[in-house]
């Protein structure tokens, strides 16, 4: 277990929260039962986290190897009696997954529920964040019906790449003295008072995708300084945020790494960086998003990501409790996580692949009087899917989707 698993194991067993997060895969064509156990243990064959178990001893954790298969649960895919449900069918049972704590104990760390129609249906993915991230997750679903369509055709998918052997010591390998670490301070008077996150979902067409796309690559801008750009106004419009406020971004480690470390590694590895920045929600948004992207820039080049990661080490050196690490973590303002254009493709025999997004919990890492939203971003079959995790608390749904509304607007009025 590394320093990230440490940490999100503790934050996640440290309150009434917990670190969940679920990948919704949407397909058409029709998949069996059998089918589908038998490329769900070939996965957890292949990848030693997947068959990894928590352990606790005295408020300290670890990973152990289990012989225990990933919990399979199916229900009906209400888009076959309604057309009209389906598209909202994942999240009652998102919701139910996410809000479920992995307790370890003999039982995998991630789970499958599955939405089981007659010609099509939806598998959702839920993860404990110590064994995943969202890109390790996309990964995840391509290896996975790449099994499936090989065993449809009776042919072999080719040996798949062994992820667990070449992961690293984080320590090691990239945190340094020369990158220091941030300060950390408890909260000795942080109270759990039992947060719920809820979630809604915006999907932008192909053309009005490629239009933000275009439009970002004008500017010489990455993707994510303009999708958040775009949250942040519609937050700060709404009266969700102050103009003076943070914007974190999700950055991940492997491109940092020296050698590079493989997309498809399966282990968590991914870090957030905090940019203060002041946000007109009336200015023209191209002003946001080229000051987001010179500030990351900036923070990029200092070794930021690095920083973080020390001083998610200094927080966990001491071995402190769930409780105590809970006191010393903690998150303002918005939060974006863009996995871009993930590299799982659409065909895979006689299944097709037609929708792609996730959603995530945020509560272990939430102050009570300082709101935090989350977009998660992602482009799959040349179509962005946004998604917004709130805190029901703090923001409604109804507020939430006029919030989320408000950013696809922006978005497509550029």
């Amino acid at each position: 277990m590394n320093v990230l698993e440490r940490a999100e194991s503790l934050l996640d067993a440290g309150s009434s929260g917990n670190m969940n997060f679920t990948v919704i895969a949407g397909y058409r064509g029709c998949l069996e039962v059998a089918a589908l156990r038998r490329a769900l243990s070939a996965l957890q064959e292949q990848h030693l986290l997947l068959r990894s178990t928590l352990i606790w001893e005295d408020n300290h954790c670890q990973f152990a190897e289990t012989a225990s298969g990933v919990p399979l649960q199916r229900l009906p895919w209400l888009g076959d009696r309604d057309p009209s449900l389906a598209s909202q069918a994942w999240k009652p049972a998102a919701t139910a997954d996410l809000r479920q704590r992995f307790v370890g104990g003999g039982e995998p760390l991630w789970r499958i529920t599955w939405l089981a129609g007659g010609d099509g249906g939806q598998l959702l993915f839920t993860f404990h964040h110590a064994i995943a991230d969202g890109l390790s997750a996309m990964a995840l679903v391509q290896q996975l019906f790449v099994l499936l369509a090989a065993g449809a055709t009776s042919s072999s998918p080719g040996r798949l790449p062994h992820w667990d052997g070449h992961t690293p010591e984080l320590g090691s390998t990239f945190a340094s003295e020369r990158y220091g670490a941030g300060e950390v301070t408890a909260l000795a008077d942080r109270q759990d008072v039992g947060l719920s996150t809820s979630y809604g979902l915006e999907e932008l067409s192909a053309e009005a995708s490629a239009a933000v796309q275009a439009w970002t690559r004008q500017r010489g801008l990455r993707l994510n300084a303009t999708l958040h750009a775009a949250f942040l106004q519609a937050l700060v419009a709404d009266g969700v945020l102050p103009a003076q406020t943070t914007a974190t971004t999700v950055v991940n480690l492997r491109n940092l790494a020296d050698p590079p470390l493989p997309w498809d590694l399966m282990r968590l590895l991914r870090v957030c960086v905090d940019s203060p920045v002041t946000v007109d929600p009336e200015a023209p948004l191209d002003f946001l998003a080229a000051e987001l992207h010179r500030v990351l820039q900036e923070q990029l080049v200092a070794g930021a990501p690095l920083q973080a990661l020390n001083t998610i080490a200094a927080a966990v050196q001491d071995r402190p409790t769930p409780r105590q690490l809970w006191q010393r973590s903690w998150r303002r303002g918005s939060l974006i996580t863009n996995l871009g254009r993930v590299p799982v493709q659409p065909h895979h025999g006689p299944l097709e692949l037609d929708r792609l997004f996730f959603v995530a919990n945020v509560e272990p890492v939430v102050l009570p009087d300082q709101p935090l939203a989350v977009l998660g971003a992602l482009s799959f079959c040349e179509r962005l899917s946004l998604t917004c995790f709130h805190i029901e608390q703090q923001l409604n749904d109804a507020r939430a989707a006029a919030v989320l509304a408000d950013t696809k607007r922006r978005l497509m009025a550029i």
